[in-house]
């Protein structure tokens, strides 16, 4: 659903009321590394427009801002690490629309405006800009050099009555730029979903690098209305760096009039293959349109399986699922295959309604089975919609040079000013998350929330004897960084007292979100032990909620996870929490107990490290029988304690590195107590296993 200098979107949702808002505080804090990054204050300011500047053609609320888009240089030398933005700003110079580019060089604290990229100096005519794109050359195609960054775009006259993709590049990391080409041309720029509609748009242009070395141009194409295509995601690709494009090729193109996919961004994952989302407008019905998230794979960015296909809607295990304008990028940290992360304007409930919006959700399987969230580093108003400024829409992410945090790009609300500012926030992915749900609390009360982490967070901290108290493991002694998100709507600064291990209290602050549902983070370094630490909150001043700790250092954590068999739904773990040499492993339902969190280190090859007695996952004695029990030992360096992870269908096999045989549950069992064995390979589901971390402690 394109947003053209923010249209009085006239399409989706019924119209919902604008929240009342209250000014955002910006604070500048640099953490730690690895993510020397702004994580509190929703992130740093990057441009605010003045009020009054911002326009709307067609009379509907003025946004200043959308389309946030930021990338990390990671091809460019001594420039890696550098970040760029652009968005859509809906501030006139001198008459015509630029696409301006800001750049930071201090990891997202603070930002620079670098140039202007004004299409008008090329096509006079053309003066108005919408839907930017940025994205770095990962390696050469035709005489584009690795590190030459790339600007795509629509561009269009005054009165909108044609569509332009053009493209831009920079060579010296976004200070100058030149024209390239021109992608595509279409007809006006006007927005009508309708299954009548005659529009001829081409919209929302992003690039990628094929798998076989080309760039390919993904757009969303309304010419095919008389093939019954609504409107179709596509692609054009050029094989001389751009200078020229070849014919079209549709990556979906329903025809049944209705669906109308759009929006599409790709990413390349580890294995090779290519995933690509888009939401689809006209979902779940044309009455009740929400704009559902769905996604694709290839093997190779080109060729996505029958075009009239709409592909998987992205959802959570109970259904819940994301809408508009979403972004996805593939991530090396998280889990043994990085994990794939999306964000979107909002989220859905389980029959398709918009339910607010404050979480990224990311897939640990390469993007196959149920997805989970992950808390964003920056929230907005995900209510905006019709004839509001629609603040949230359009956002970018990536990723650090090291895989190890995750930037945010988007517009979010103003209430000083009646716009969009633009803010870009991060937050660590190698971080420990702990659920404060899952903490021992004294006087306090568990509230739901949808857009709380996992569902839950903690309120009613209130009294002098209120507490919630986190038990957290480290692998080593140090200083941490504990990022917590936090909820307060008292309307002023509020603060919590932290003690450590029983030690002595010192505060911790949270300035005033927009609300009781509105989330932000507040930040602190904690000395803890190697092991088993306690971290209790109490009652300070004022008022305010907890959903969830990160908990990160310099250097990397691995990530921790229940892994779950497929046949019976209970959980791997060390039985009766034992922390003996030889321990039997095997099943249990959810007891919410260490015994069942699994630390996993490595990439293909992984070891499964139990969180309760710190000892490995092994088949014992170096045996290569079927039938032989698994259990736990201390490390010992042996193939046997190593484990060959493949995912496929969303499920995970482990295959031990000694015996190549697979961990299952003996005779497929249901039953609590059942061990865990290894056994040649059935493709029986007791072979079976996800991998969970969303709720987990």
């Amino acid at each position: 659903m394109p947003l053209v200098r923010t249209r009085n979107v006239r399409r989706l949702v019924a119209a919902c009321a604008v929240t009342a808002l209250l000014a955002l505080l910006v604070a500048l804090v640099q953490a730690p590394a690895p993510a020397a990054a702004v994580t509190t204050g929703n992130g740093a300011l990057v441009y605010s427009p003045a009020p009054g500047s911002s326009f709307n053609p067609e009379g509907g609320t003025p946004a200043g801002t959308t389309y946030a888009k930021v990338i990390v240089l990671k091809h460019s030398g001594s420039a890696n690490g550098t970040q760029l933005v652009t968005f859509d700003q809906l501030v006139l110079q001198n008459g015509v629309q630029v696409y301006p580019i800001y750049r930071s060089t201090n990891n997202g604290t603070s930002w620079t405006k670098v140039a202007d990229v004004n299409p008008s100096a090329q096509f006079p005519a053309l003066t108005r800009t919408a839907q930017p794109f940025l994205y770095e050359v990962t390696q050469t195609t035709g005489d584009l050099a690795a590190g030459t960054i790339l600007l795509a775009g629509m561009i269009m006259p005054e009165d909108r009555s044609s569509s332009r993709l053009v493209v831009y590049k920079s060579t010296d990391q976004g200070t100058s730029w030149s024209y390239l080409s021109t992608i595509d041309t279409g007809g006006p720029a006007v927005y009508d979903p309708s299954p009548t509609s005659t529009t001829t748009t081409v919209w929302e242009p992003s690039l990628l690098i094929d798998g076989n070395g080309g760039l390919a141009a993904y757009f969303s194409d309304e010419r095919q209305k008389a093939n019954g295509v609504l409107q179709a995601i596509s692609y054009r690709r050029s094989t001389d760096g751009g200078k020229t494009w070849g014919s079209l090729v549709n990556v979906s193109a329903p025809t049944n009039r209705s669906d109308r996919p759009g929006m599409i961004t790709v990413t390349k994952l580890p294995n090779g293959r290519y995933l690509a989302t888009f939401e689809v407008v006209n979902r779940p019905s044309q009455s009740n349109n929400t704009a559902p998230v769905y996604y694709k794979t290839s093997a190779d960015g080109l060729n996505w399986g029958s075009p009239t296909s709409i592909g998987t809607p992205i959802e959570l295990a109970d259904g819940r699922g994301i809408g508009s304008s979403p972004y996805v990028t593939w991530v090396p940290s998280g889990g043994p295959k990085g994990m794939v992360v999306v964000a979107s304007k909002w989220s859905l409930d389980a029959n398709g309604a918009i339910d607010g919006g404050q979480n990224f959700y990311v897939n640990y399987n390469l993007g196959e089975g149920p997805w989970e969230r992950l808390p964003m580093a920056v929230t907005y108003d995900a209510s905006d919609t019709q004839g509001g400024n629609f603040s949230g829409f359009a956002q970018g992410i990536d990723v650090s040079v090291d895989g190890r945090t995750l930037y945010q790009a988007t517009n979010v609300e103003n209430l000083q000013t009646g716009l969009n500012d633009i803010r870009v926030g991060s937050i660590p992915l190698d971080a420990q998350q702990y659920e404060a749900e899952n903490a021992v609390r004294n006087d306090a009360s568990t509230v739901a929330h949808v857009q709380a982490s996992n569902g839950s967070k903690i309120g009613n901290i209130n009294n002098a004897g209120s507490y919630v108290e986190f038990t957290v493991n480290v692998p080593a002694a140090g200083t941490y960084t504990m990022n917590v998100r936090y909820d307060n709507g008292f309307g002023a600064t509020a603060t919590h007292g932290v003690s450590v291990n029983g030690g002595s209290s010192s505060s911790i602050s949270y300035p005033a979100t927009v609300d009781w549902g509105r989330y932000q983070w507040a930040q602190k370094s904690v000395s803890l032990n190697a092991g088993d630490n306690t971290i209790r909150f109490t009652k300070g001043t004022n008022f305010a909620e907890l959903d969830v700790l990160h908990l990160y250092r310099s250097a990397a954590l691995d990530p921790v996870f229940q892994v779950q068999n497929r046949s019976s739904g209970k959980y791997l773990e060390v039985l009766s929490a034992s922390t003996a040499d030889g321990a039997a492993v095997g099943q249990w339902g959810d007891t919410d107990h260490a015994t069942q969190r699994w630390t996993i280190s490595g990439g293909n090859t992984v070891q499964l490290v139990n969180r309760n007695s710190g000892k490995l996952l092994e088949i014992p004695s170096g045996q290569t029988a079927d039938g032989v029990d698994a259990v736990q030992w201390g490390p010992t360096g042996s193939a046997t304690q190593s484990w060959t992870a493949v995912t496929s269908g969303g499920w995970w096999t482990f295959a031990n590195a000694n015996s190549g045989k697979l961990l299952e549950i003996t005779g497929c069992s249901t039953a609590d107590g059942a061990v865990a064995q290894q056994w040649a390979a059935s493709g029986a589901t007791c072979q079976q296993w996800r991998l969970v971390k969303e709720g987990i402690q």
